[in-house]
């Protein structure tokens, strides 16, 4: 199908697409391990396995999604991948016996590692705004996603697992109507007037973006591994390493000091309503900084709420605790792939962005399987402060690594 070079994408589309796929991705997730142990007799062990596969098949789907958008065509890519999730959600509604739900699963994995990836890298090509606003933007629909997802798994578990795929799919359904529609647009690197945050930023992005223009001649674009971006990987890493800690094992440890799982399940409601409130707010103060200063300072403050689980008992404090964790969310999350996007060209967005989600990927596949090891052998206070010391080492040499770059292209 032709591409229309004078046409490009807009934002309001790419929000819809992200929208849908997000609250399906929030309604199929948070009941799958519910439904293998209660629904299909399977173990805990069996389940983590399952989770295990799912996580390396999103890796997976992140990597081949950035290489098709830079080597291949980014709108048939989406295409493809939003029909892997339909397909695959759709056929969990008739097939979701064992062992079958465990491949469609994977299946779904594969696809959604590709939609996200694949979104994140179209935020890089709409214009007229500002690459971090868009991504912010995106963040915000995004939890809007998992807010709503999370309502209707709430609402729908008891009535049975198979009228949640229906809703998901038809989720998918929708993200591929509007890919089909709207996504057809020119993804080719343009110039754009975006606002200068910092003179020295601008000239560390100019020269990666010319070291890896040099690197990529003669052949197809390749991404450059520099220096800051494996110290981002690693970020990115250990934090969602962490964040995956409250998804998974944080519920066990919460039941032995005394927290219900209801009030469990409220912290997650109250997460998404906080980020849909003020995210805006915390946006407009980052978007004004270096992306270096956002990044670090939202890291600063995720770790130091680890740091006061070692103290806490009551439910109030705990409220106190994962606000602090979501304020530090909110600053680092949405700045991160706009940060990446920033500091590599256009070119290779959909590696860089690959990459991302890769990172992402493997901090979710090993925060439970660290967790689970730690909480085990009953150690919680060592859990919480090696999470904390590991996020205070990281953001130190984040802030090293920048701060030395900005000297050498100043």
């Amino acid at each position: 199908m032709a591409i229309n070079p004078a046409k490009k994408l807009n934002e309001k589309w790419l929000l819809l697409a992200n929208l849908a796929a997000n609250t399906g991705h929030a309604m199929i997730w948070p009941v799958t391990t519910l439904h293998m142990t209660l629904s299909l007799g399977q173990t805990l062990t069996t389940s983590g396995l399952v989770l295990l596969v799912a996580a390396l098949m999103n890796v997976l789907g992140s990597f081949v999604a950035g290489q098709l958008f830079d080597r291949w065509r980014p709108y048939p890519a989406l295409l493809i991948a939003s029909a892997i999730a339909f397909f695959a959600v759709s056929t969990l509604f008739f097939y979701n016996g064992w062992p079958v739900f465990a491949f469609l699963i994977w299946l779904t994995s594969l696809g959604l590692g590709s939609i996200t990836t694949l979104l994140n890298a179209f935020a890089t090509t709409v214009t007229g705004k500002n690459t971090r606003v868009i991504f912010n933007n995106m963040y915000i629909v995004l939890n809007i996603g998992v807010v709503l997802g999370t309502l209707v798994v709430g609402y729908l578990f008891d009535y049975g697992f198979s009228w949640l795929m229906l809703i998901a799919a038809l989720l998918y359904l929708t993200l591929g109507i509007v890919v089909a529609i709207f996504f057809n647009v020119d993804t080719n690197p343009v110039t754009t007037a975006e606002p200068v945050l910092e003179e020295t930023e601008n000239k560390t992005a100019l020269a990666e973006v010319a070291d890896d223009k040099v690197a990529s001649q003669g052949g197809r674009p390749k991404l450059k591994i520099t220096v800051l971006l494996v110290w981002i990987a690693a970020f990115l890493l250990l934090m969602y390493l962490s964040y995956m800690l409250w998804e998974t094992v944080m519920a066990t440890y919460l039941h032995r000091i005394g927290i219900s799982t209801a009030h469990y399940a409220n912290l997650w409601v109250l997460n998404g309503l906080t980020i849909i409130v003020f995210q805006k707010m915390i946006s407009n103060w980052a978007n004004k900084r270096n992306y270096a200063i956002s990044v670090i300072a939202g890291g600063l403050i995720f770790a130091t709420s680890f740091l006061l689980m070692l103290f806490v008992n009551q439910f109030w404090q705990i409220v106190l605790v994962f606000e602090l964790l979501t304020v530090g969310e909110m600053l680092a999350s949405p700045q991160v792939p706009a940060w990446v996007a920033q500091m590599t060209p256009r070119e290779v967005s959909g590696q860089a962005q690959g990459f991302v989600g890769m990172m992402i990927s493997l901090g979710r596949m090993l925060g439970p399987v660290y967790g689970g090891i730690m909480l085990d052998h009953g150690w919680f206070a060592g859990l919480f402060f090696s999470v904390f010391f590991g996020m205070v080492l990281v953001n130190l040499g984040l802030y090293l690594i920048a701060a030395r770059q900005s000297k050498k292209n100043a």
